[in-house]
């Protein structure tokens, strides 16, 4: 991953921190729900996309390697793929 995808995906983390800490304070201020179910989507979305970066580029370095050790590597790969998408 060079520099600037690192930046970028350090960037979206510190605004997903950002509106975590606004959840909070919602929950504390005792917004009404449907606003705080809004922002936990947003939040959540925002941190699936990260997830997505890093996944892809694990899957940009795959490489191919020998029969047996390939199928256990793309095990992990979808292991990897249906740890971020479960809901």
């Amino acid at each position: 991953m060079d520099a600037s995808e690192k930046k970028a995906l350090v960037n979206r983390l510190r605004r997903a921190e950002g509106q975590v800490r606004g959840l909070a304070q919602m929950i504390e201020t005792e917004r009404p729900a449907k606003e705080i179910l809004t922002q936990l989507a947003a939040a959540r979305e925002a941190l699936k996309k990260v997830g997505f970066a890093v996944l892809e580029e694990e899957m940009r370095n795959f490489e191919s390697v020998e029969q047996g050790e390939k199928c256990v590597r793309a095990d992990e790969l979808m292991a990897l793929v249906r740890q971020i998408t479960k809901g």
